[in-house]
């Protein structure tokens, strides 16, 4: 039996020791999914204005998980890579990352409204539309 490839946007950020997440994040997601494409790396503000900048991306990939698997996959790899609530707490997110878009179905709608995951996404949105 042939499994449905679904697609998948996700967003990355952090905004503790942020450019050695972000490298460790990469390596991590590439090892789950072979065909995953980043979108360039961009500094933003806390959007609380209550901590350190983050340093954000996109990621969109293939996969026959489903939802629920990718959002534990996700969860798990925030964790390895140092996330927890007590850091959060202190406004340290060592790595955040959330699904975007699930095939046709949009999540974060908030996340969507913002101008750099706009601009982000449109940096993939080719490799995302026609793949």
């Amino acid at each position: 039996m042939i499994r449905k490839m679904n697609k998948i946007l996700i967003a990355i950020g952090s905004n503790h020791e942020a450019e050695r997440r972000m490298n460790e994040v990469r390596v991590l997601l590439q090892g789950f999914f072979s065909d995953i494409v980043f979108s360039p790396s961009m500094q933003t503000k806390d959007i609380n204005m209550e901590g350190p900048d983050y340093i954000n991306m996109v990621a969109v990939f293939h996969t026959s998980l489903s939802y629920q698997q990718v959002n534990s996959l996700l969860k798990k790899l925030q964790s390895m890579c140092g996330n927890s609530e007590e850091a959060r707490s202190r406004h340290e997110v060592a790595m955040d990352l959330d699904i975007l878009a699930f095939n046709d179905r949009l999540y974060h709608l908030n996340d969507w409204q913002r101008p750099y995951i706009k601009q982000l996404v449109n940096t993939i949105l080719a490799d995302f539309d026609n793949t």
